[in-house]
Order: C-alpha cells, then sequence, then structure tokens
C-alpha cells in the first residue's frame, strides 16, 4: 500500500542529501540518473502507466517489466526527486531508490503484508468454501434460518478477502482507470466486485445464488500466484539491485596527518588516498598502493574466486575487500566513470530495452485487456437465456481465465533469465535484441591487440647497440613515451622518470624528443631511416614481436622488441567456432609478421594485416553483402565503427568507452569464452522464448472456449490464470540457473 503523501514526502527529504544523491545518481553534466525500484508493476499496460506518469516531467523513461525498476535522467536543480517519487507515488507505484539504507527492511515489510493477505485469503476462502458446500447439494435449505445464518457468515468472512487481500487489485485498477488506462488489474478487479457486490444484494434481498466463494478463491489463487510470480522473477532481476546497493555511501579517507576520516562519496577527489577494511566496499576506482589486495569482483566480472591484484594495478569500485587487513588506494575515477557505475547503467540499460518479440507482445497483451472486457460481455449475453445467474457465471469466468500475464512475461523473464546467466559467466549483455541474432551469425571477425592477446603489451628485449647502456636506454624511451596514451608508452614508461621536452609525434606513429639537452626519436625499425641490414636476422626471428629502434641523429642507440600476451582461451575459443561451421577472420592493424604468427598460433587461416578503420569496415561490409550475419569482436576506439556496423557486437572489458559503447555485450570477465556462453545462452533463450508464447497462446485458445462455453467454473479460471504464469516464469529461470551461484 503507498504511504500518504504527507508521509511520502517527509520520508523522501533524505533523498535530497547530496550524499545519497552522489551515491545512487550519475552525474552527467547538470543531469542524473537514478535507478528506481517499483512496485505493483506487473503487465505491459502497467509499464505504460509508469511512463504516462511522469512522462511530462522527465524524458524517456525506462521501465524493466522483469526487474521492476524505472531508469530515469533528470536535472536536480529544476526537478527534485523528491516531485518525482511523489508523482509516482500517486500513480500507486510506490518507488524505492535502490541504493538506500533501509531498502532491504522496506522490501521485507512488503513481503511480510504480502503473506498477511494471501493467509487471510486462504483462512477466508476456506471457511466459505465450507459454509457454500452444503449449498451445492441443497443441503440445509429446509431450515430458513440456517440458511441464513450461511449466508451471512459468508459475507462477513469474504468481506475482508475481498478488500483487504485484494486490495493489491483493486487498487492497480483503480490506479490504471484514473489514468485513463487498462492493465491486467482490471478485469480482475471487475470479477471480484461483481461476485461480491452481487452475492451482497442477494443476501440483503435473502434469495439467489451466491458467489463469495468464487470470489475468495479468485483473490487466494490470485494472489498467492503473483507473490510466488514476483519472488522467483526477482532471482532474475537480483543482480542488478545488488549491483545498485554495492555503492558505498562514504569512504574513509585519510587527511594530511594519515589520519582516517569518513566522508560522503560527494565530498571525494581524484588523487585522495582511501582505507578500505575487511568485508567493506571499494567505493571508487583506484591504484593499488599495497603490496597486494585479495578482491571478490563476483558481481562485476562474475568470477566466483578472490582475485589477487599486485602494487599499481587500478581496482574496480564495487569489489569487496576480503583480504585479512586495511588496504590502500589512490582514487582515479568518481562518479560515473567508475567500472561499477559504468557496469550498472549498461545492465540497467540492457533490461530496459525491449526486442522485437517482446514489443509484439506488449501490443498483443495490451490491446487484449480491452478484448477480455468485450468478451465477458458477450459471454454474459450469449449466456442470458439460461438466466442471470449462468451469464455472471460465465462472464467471470471470461475475465479471470484470459488475464494477459502470462503473454506479458513470456519474453522479459527469459531475457532478465539470460542476462542474469551472462553476467555469471562473465558476460554483460548490453542489448538483449542481440540474442536474437547471435544463432543466425555466420561470420566472427577479430581483432588482434587487446582482444586476442591481452591489452597490456611487454617489453621482451632492450639490447644497446651504441655507447649507452641499457639503463640510459631504458630512461631516454621512458622519457619519450611518459605522457603518450598508447599501449606502447604504457608498456615503457616510468613514473619516477622525468618527461621528454619538445614532444612530437610524426605521420608514421614514431615519437621524437629531446631528453638532456639531446634529440632522440623512436619507431619502428624500417621507418628510422637507418641501415637494418646488420639487425635484419634478428628482426625476422621474432614476427610476432612489435619492434622498436631508438635513435639519436642517424645512429642507432637500440633495438626493443615488445609482445602482447596470448590468451590462453584464445585457440579454445576459436575452435570452437569453427567447430560450429563459422568463418574466423582476423583483422589487424598490426604488421604482417605479428598477424601472421599470431593467425597461426590460434589457427586462424584468414587474416589480414595492417587494416585500418576503414579496411575493418570495409570487409565487414563485403561479407554482409553477400547475405552473412556477421559478429565483430574488438576493444580500441579504431574498431568502434567496425562494431557499429557488425549485427552482433562484442567488446572487451579493457577497451575504449567508445567502443563498448557501440557494443551489443561486454566481455567483463575479460575472457573470450564468454563468446561461447554467449552463443549457448542464445540458443537455449530462443527455446525459451518459443515455449513460453506458445503456451500462453495455446493457454488462451484453451480457456477462452471453455469459459465462453460454460464449461468453467470461476474459482477453476482463477487457478488455471495463476498457473499459467508461474509456468512462464519458471520455465524463464530454468534459463538462469546455470549462473545463480557464481553471480550470487
Amino acid at each position: 500500500m503507498s504511504t500518504s503523501p504527507k508521509t511520502a514526502q517527509q520520508d523522501w527529504q533524505v533523498y535530497d542529501r547530496e550524499e545519497l544523491r552522489s551515491s545512487i545518481a550519475v552525474a552527467t553534466g547538470s543531469r542524473s540518473e537514478v535507478l528506481l525500484g517499483l512496485d505493483n508493476v506487473h503487465c505491459a499496460a502497467c509499464v505504460a502507466r509508469v511512463r504516462k506518469s511522469i512522462q511530462d516531467l522527465v524524458p524517456d523513461p525506462q521501465v524493466d517489466l522483469s526487474s521492476r525498476t524505472l531508469r530515469l535522467s533528470h536535472d536536480p536543480a529544476r526537478l527534485p526527486l523528491s516531485q518525482l517519487l511523489q508523482r509516482l507515488d500517486q500513480a500507486g507505484f510506490s518507488p524505492q531508490v535502490l541504493a538506500q539504507d533501509g531498502g532491504a527492511q522496506r522490501e521485507a515489510k512488503a513481503n511480510r503484508q504480502s503473506l498477511a493477505r494471501i493467509g487471510i485469503a486462504v483462512i477466508g476462502a476456506m471457511q466459505v468454501m465450507m459454509l457454500a458446500w452444503p449449498g451445492y447439494f441443497g443441503e440445509g435449505q429446509d431450515d430458513a434460518g440456517i440458511a441464513m445464518l450461511m449466508r451471512w457468515a459468508q459475507l462477513i468472512l469474504a468481506t475482508p478477502v475481498v478488500f483487504y487481500s485484494g486490495w493489491p487489485f483493486l487498487q492497480g485498477a483503480w490506479q490504471a482507470l484514473r489514468t485513463r488506462s487498462v492493465n491486467m488489474d482490471v478485469p480482475v478487479a471487475a470479477s471480484l466486485l461483481i461476485a461480491w457486490g452481487a452475492s451482497t444484494l442477494r443476501v440483503l434481498l435473502g434469495a439467489g445464488d451466491l458467489y463469495f466463494d468464487a470470489a475468495t478463491m479468485f483473490v487466494m489463487l490470485l494472489g498467492g500466484g503473483r507473490y510466488l510470480e514476483g519472488r522467483t522473477r526477482a532471482v532474475a532481476g537480483a543482480r542488478l539491485r545488488l549491483l545498485a546497493a554495492r555503492r558505498a555511501l562514504t569512504a574513509v579517507r585519510e587527511d594530511a596527518q594519515g589520519q582516517g576520516e569518513s566522508v560522503p562519496i560527494a565530498r571525494l577527489a581524484l588523487g585522495d588516498v582511501l582505507r578500505v577494511a575487511p568485508g567493506e566496499t571499494l567505493p571508487a576506482d583506484g591504484e593499488l598502493l599495497d603490496d597486494f589486495a585479495a578482491l571478490d569482483e563476483s558481481l562485476l566480472s562474475g568470477e566466483a574466486r578472490p582475485v589477487t591484484h599486485h602494487r599499481g594495478e587500478v581496482l574496480a569500485a564495487g569489489s569487496l575487500n576480503v583480504g585479512a587487513g586495511v588496504l590502500r588506494l589512490r582514487v582515479s575515477t568518481l562518479g560515473q566513470g567508475t567500472m561499477l557505475s559504468h557496469i550498472t547503467r549498461l545492465l540497467a540499460q540492457a533490461q530496459a530495452h525491449k526486442p522485437k518479440l517482446q514489443l509484439i507482445a506488449d501490443r498483443i497483451a495490451g490491446r487484449f485487456v480491452l478484448i477480455i472486457l468485450a468478451l465477458a460481455l458477450l459471454g454474459a449475453g450469449l449466456w442470458w437465456h439460461a438466466g442471470a445467474d449462468k451469464a455472471l457465471s460465465v462472464a467471470l469466468a471470461v475475465l479471470v481465465a484470459s488475464c494477459p500475464c502470462a503473454l506479458s512475461l513470456a519474453t522479459p523473464a527469459v531475457f532478465a533469465a539470460a542476462a542474469s546467466r551472462l553476467a555469471g559467466r562473465g558476460v554483460l549483455l548490453a542489448n538483449p535484441a542481440a540474442l536474437e541474432r547471435v544463432q543466425e551469425v555466420q561470420a566472427v571477425l577479430f581483432d588482434k591487440t587487446g582482444t586476442l592477446t591481452h591489452n597490456a603489451l611487454q617489453l621482451q628485449i632492450l639490447q644497446p647497440l651504441a655507447a649507452l647502456d641499457e639503463t640510459s636506454c631504458r630512461r631516454i624511451v621512458a622519457a619519450l613515451e611518459r605522457d603518450l596514451p598508447h599501449p606502447i608508452a604504457r608498456a615503457l614508461a616510468q613514473p619516477e622518470v622525468a618527461g621528454a621536452q619538445d614532444v612530437r609525434l610524426d605521420a608514421r606513429g614514431g615519437v621524437s624528443g629531446s631528453v638532456d639537452g639531446a634529440d632522440y626519436w623512436l619507431g619502428a625499425p624500417e621507418h628510422s631511416g637507418c641501415e637494418l641490414s646488420a639487425y635484419r636476422a634478428q628482426l625476422d626471428a621474432q614476427p610476432e614481436a612489435t619492434w622498436l629502434l631508438l635513435r639519436r641523429d642517424q645512429q642507432p642507440l637500440a633495438l626493443l622488441a615488445l609482445s602482447a600476451v596470448l590468451r590462453s582461451e584464445a585457440r579454445e575459443t576459436v575452435a570452437a567456432l569453427q567447430s560450429e561451421g563459422l568463418r574466423v577472420e582476423l583483422l589487424s592493424g598490426d604488421g604482417q609478421a605479428p598477424t601472421e604468427a599470431l593467425a597461426q598460433r590460434v589457427g586462424i587461416g584468414a587474416w589480414r594485416a595492417r587494416q585500418t578503420p576503414e579496411q575493418k569496415l570495409a570487409r565487414l561490409r563485403e561479407l554482409q553483402q553477400h547475405q552473412e550475419k556477421v559478429m565483430a569482436v574488438g576493444d580500441g576506439s579504431n574498431d568502434a565503427p567496425f562494431l557499429a556496423a557488425a549485427d552482433v557486437a562484442l567488446a572487451m572489458p579493457s577497451g575504449t568507452a567508445l567502443a563498448q559503447a557501440r557494443a551489443d555485450a561486454i566481455l567483463i570477465g575479460d575472457s573470450l569464452q564468454g563468446i561461447v556462453a554467449l552463443r549457448q545462452v542464445s540458443a537455449a533463450s530462443r527455446k525459451r522464448i518459443r515455449e513460453n508464447l506458445s503456451w500462453a497462446f495455446v493457454y488462451n485458445l484453451v480457456m477462452l472456449p471453455l469459459a465462453l462455453g460454460g464449461l468453467l467454473t470461476p474459482w477453476l479460471a482463477a487457478l488455471g490464470m495463476s498457473l499459467s504464469s508461474l509456468i512462464v516464469v519458471s520455465n524463464a529461470l530454468r534459463l538462469g540457473a546455470g549462473g545463480a551461484t557464481r553471480s550470487s
């Protein structure tokens, strides 16, 4: 039940605090994104009513039926969050900020209230059935006093069942009609009120059949079914809520004297040093200052085992410190930029996105409510000749039996379960519609560095060629690369080394600058202008390495070899895709020799080297012109056009934000095995969706004629409707069972 406007306004004052708002809202300029939990959202019509209630306040509110969440963007300065919450509460949705303290207590209270409603419905329905049973066989009718007493007893017992236990249905229907819309609660509430109202009138008149038994059975079966449905659907949406709850509200920051002080997240700044005690959540992304740390990253990557990190590595907000001592980190990213915020936002967007099958089902379900009401009137008219009692029974059976719950849940329940299972296997599904296309893929195009190999390059060889020793060469190279963002720079830079002066990049990828008053150049040997014949044998011996040459003027000073480490699962993943009959190609911006060497190591026969973004895109378009569906896997900004044009696009977790923004899924487990998992879950999802839609349509095709034909009693109709919804949801959750343990 929603709170009163006065109480709601008082409760929501806390949401306007800077600390809480910053911990649950992602700042985007002057706007904020907020994730809310909603009650009383049961079907596509409910989703439409949520949007309608706030569409004049916020643009594009995104509602997910399966997890009952709402994601919206607003300007806190112009539109307080409390105003949005009050509007939603007045519409009957009892909104909750997911990361707010006390959310678990509120959910537990709501569960207890739901169980109390069900308990009263069960007791009342049993008692009413016992009192109504003799009347089915004409027993007790000889004594008018006893018969009247039993009729009044049914009225007294049924009234709290209908108006207390059945209140969620009555309230939902009223809120829908008040906003000039209909939802699945409308036919249910109509049947309850008709059955109770007609029976009450007949008790007062002292004659006529009663339907108190049917009304109480409606409430007991539908209320119990909705409760179980909500509990099972919550399993599929639990990951989103857990991620939201991982956003800490405060942090322990070291002050100038090295003492710890507790501060709100909103007051943190880049460079702050934080302490995180064992069992606590990291409040921000940051560089580890200790020698090592053990973290539980299961909600971020799907990895159930603790992950060990070493000094200098960046730790992700939302991870749990499972080590024995306090860890220290220097804040490197805040707010929207943290990995936790990024994953939570993508997951919310994914669950708000509706694939084509779901959109079709929603349109059918929305119109079906009106059809139900018309069919109920038609059924009553067809059976009016048999008497008012029979006509009323048929109308009640039609209203309840054909409620479109199962149809509305058929696809969103499957997509929610699929997203949960994939998250447990290290795959973040950013666009559920991709699940419909994965099975149609005929070709897979891989990038090389950061995709088939790990993103970081490692210095394998540094060979001095002149008077300078290895230490001096390393210092000069680090100075030249210190402030550059390229992967080569990250492999060569040393934080303690001062940067070079007058650093310049040339068109061929080399870098030049002044170190200690002397000018140096570093780049590919073939672009150095130096004679390489003396070093050709060495360069050719390791074709997979990225070679660099350091020179001063035209004198070679050192040769450097860098290489990316091949992912351990790369060959296995490529083989698995090829075994399914898929074409696998490698498109790399690297040179011919390293590209060919890596392609041979992983078993890819078709490869192309020195590919520009335009050439990668052209190859993808070429395959699509031959009617092939293409999956693209990449990680860099130069892969963004390539990913955007693919039928299915996958990005690596270490990839750039631009690449991830174009991806349908992100392999947050940092493993290519997620590609195989995606195909497996996609196949299972399509099967479950077909089963659910088939069941929903067959159920309605069977039940409607039975109800219209007068062969279905109202209480049997209620039982059928409840079982139908539970079957659909349970079938969907079979899909998520494989990932439940790892993502919990």
